[in-house]
């Protein structure tokens, strides 16, 4: 939806964590919400419930300017499928051309995450939060796509409504008084209307797109039509789209994660790295349609790894994390939707934090003690907010280059020359050439003598400090130290911290 061309106004602030019944900005126990409370508020679909689904994610890597998109992907939506793969790579691209590196500037960056609020047999609905940081302030749209299953069509939000003038007339009268949408603004146009959808009693919420506020400001703008109302606009898809949002299984509500013990691997202690040639790999950014590729290569050659992940792609795998703990793995965060910490404000980055230590937290029985942060941004500010979770900042020594397109027998030899003892390895679980690429990599490191663990037990028995940096090469000399200090390992940049 295009702006509506209003600006500095002060937005309805609707946090979408609340309707899905994930953890609020304050405490350490989650809230239970009650979704009556504010009529715009919507339910997402549970996405662990939904069978065949995957998550497909587009990546800069370490380019610049910085990009990540994340959408679901359905075994039985072709069609969906390949519409959000076009639409979305096509806006990346799009980006990333007309986007102009500066020295000494701060890294743009277009940052798309993604919920379910409908997910029957009938029909379903993906709704896009498309958010672009320029420079000074981050700018949030919203689109919803949906799916009609029985056609095997995808269609736009206006084909739930059966005349875009009366939906115009319609949401003028309902503006709060102090909403910052002027009503004149209101215009007849199907592209203001490209987020539709319903909430928890069938009242039809329409989405406005977002202004240009301060950095990391969580919020909407949003108009409800009660569903009496609503009844009288919708075409018999809208009939359609609103009962399945009502039969839709929806994320469940936590009281706490409290009680998951520190994810540890259960192999750990298995290997003594003040005597062995250990190194750590790690995979960020997943999980997605090739992990579990990689876990059976990882199995198949008794090696283990720490997984970064991203909480919304966690949040849709759950089995893929219990996988990933069974066989020895470590869970790890990577943040709710890869933005740059450091671009965020206080509360929108413990947002980022909290959500994705929920998620895997849920989903794996582990709550994670590692972090790291997208695109190796870390400041202070991340250091102390990672601190407050019990996590310890990681930056690997040997980045695998593994974006989408590279060779995966070069991406092998990358890491091969690259690797020694104490090093921590940076792959990418998004694309198939790292799964490729995996094997050679490991039976290369293995005739040279090298054990594969997790990032903790590179560290012996010593114990890894929340809140501060490490970098690699880590090698313990007795069982119980390290040859240095995390201080004197951590990175030479911003954000490295020191005891």
């Amino acid at each position: 939806m295009p702006p509506l061309g209003f600006a500095g106004a002060v937005m309805l602030l609707v946090l979408v964590l609340a309707s899905c019944g994930l953890p609020l900005f304050g405490g350490h126990e989650d809230r239970n919400v009650d979704v009556k409370s504010e009529p715009t508020v919507l339910v997402f679909a549970d996405p662990a419930k939904v069978a065949g689904l995957s998550v497909a994610t587009i990546s800069s890597g370490t380019a610049k300017p910085h990009v990540h998109v994340s959408y679901p992907t359905l075994a039985d939506a072709p069609a969906l499928n390949r519409r959000l793969k076009d639409e979305l790579a096509a806006k990346a691209r799009r980006f990333t051309e007309k986007t102009q590196v500066r020295e000494g500037q701060p890294v743009l960056e277009y940052n798309v995450d993604w919920d379910l609020t409908a997910a029957t047999l009938d029909a379903v609905a993906v709704r896009l939060r498309e958010s672009r940081f320029t420079g000074r302030t981050w700018v949030d749209s919203y689109r919803t796509l949906w799916y009609d299953r029985k056609s095997g069509k995808v269609v736009d939000s206006t084909s739930l409504i059966a005349d875009v003038e009366q939906l115009s007339a319609t949401v003028r009268r309902h503006l709060p008084g102090n909403s910052p949408v002027q009503a004149q603004n209101v215009v007849v146009d199907p592209e203001l209307f490209d987020s539709l959808n319903f909430n928890a009693r069938g009242d039809l919420v329409v989405e406005f797109d977002g202004q240009e506020s301060s950095p990391g400001t969580v919020g909407r703008v949003a108009v409800a039509i009660p569903r009496k109302e609503a009844d009288g606009l919708l075409t018999p898809f809208g009939r359609l789209a609103r009962s399945a949002v009502a039969a839709t299984v929806t994320r469940p509500l936590s009281k706490t994660m409290d009680d998951n013990p520190t994810a540890v691997s259960t192999m750990n202690g298995s290997v003594n790295c003040a005597v062995a040639n250990c190194v750590a790999l790690t995979f960020q950014g997943g999980p997605g349609p090739h992990t579990e590729r990689l876990l059976k290569t990882l199995s198949a050659r008794g090696a283990r790894a720490t997984f970064f992940m991203v909480g919304t792609n966690a949040a849709a795998t759950p089995g893929v994390l219990r996988q990933m703990r069974e066989q020895g793995d470590l869970v790890a965060n990577q943040t709710w939707t890869h933005r740059d910490l450091t671009l965020l404000s206080g509360s929108m980055m413990y947002d980022q934090l909290r959500r994705s230590q929920h998620a895997i937290g849920v989903a794996s029985g582990q709550t994670p003690s590692l972090l790291m942060a997208p695109y190796g941004a870390a400041d202070a500010r991340v250091a102390d907010a990672a601190r407050e979770f019990g996590l310890s900042i990681v930056r690997g020594d040997v980045d695998a280059g593994d974006v989408a397109g590279a060779d995966p027998k070069e991406v092998a030899e990358r890491v091969v020359a690259g690797t020694r003892r104490g090093s921590v390895i940076v792959m990418r679980d998004i694309d198939q050439v790292t799964a490729d690429a995996l094997p050679q990599v490991l039976d290369e490191l293995g005739r040279r003598g090298f054990v594969f663990v997790t990032v903790p037990e590179l560290y012996g028995t010593a114990q890894m400090t929340p809140g501060r940096t490490y970098s690699a090469p880590i090698v313990p000399t007795t069982a119980g130290s390290t040859a240095g200090s995390p201080s004197s390992q951590a990175a030479p940049s911003v954000g490295s911290t020191s005891p």
